[in-house]
């Protein structure tokens, strides 16, 4: 079983982290792993979709990226969200919290956490969604 440095776990599970800037992705995926969390990684929504369609029944949480090329976050989330209702998705952006969740309406992302994020946010955000 995962667990972060408190402790905390995502019952076994994978977290898909989606970001098109590699750096982010790599810091990302590095923080996540020293949580003790299994990584998935995707530089676009359609790798996303992909990796999720491949993997669905492994992963506990997503990390996505809000602005991207091709398939944005918002529209994968949107898909994300159609094909599991209950999937925690937590929304990563270089916006103000306000600013993303007015783009969502009334489908909402589990939470928001700004770019760029530390490892003791992230570990906040993903014990709070789970």
């Amino acid at each position: 079983m995962n667990a972060d440095v408190n402790g905390n776990s995502i019952h076994g599970r994978k977290v898909l982290l989606v970001d098109d800037e590699t750096m982010v992705l790599e810091v990302g995926k590095a923080i996540l792993q020293r949580l003790g969390n299994e990584v998935i990684t995707a530089t676009s929504g359609e790798e996303a979709l992909d990796q999720f369609g491949q993997h669905r029944e492994s992963i506990g949480c997503v990390v996505l990226d809000l602005t991207m090329p091709g398939i944005g976050g918002k529209t994968t989330f949107e898909r994300l969200r159609t094909l599991n209702p209950d999937l925690p998705i937590i929304i990563a952006s270089g916006l103000a919290v306000d600013q993303v969740t007015a783009q969502f309406g009334d489908m909402q992302p589990s939470s928001v956490i700004q770019k760029p994020y530390q490892i003791a946010d992230l570990s906040t955000k993903i014990k709070s969604i789970l």
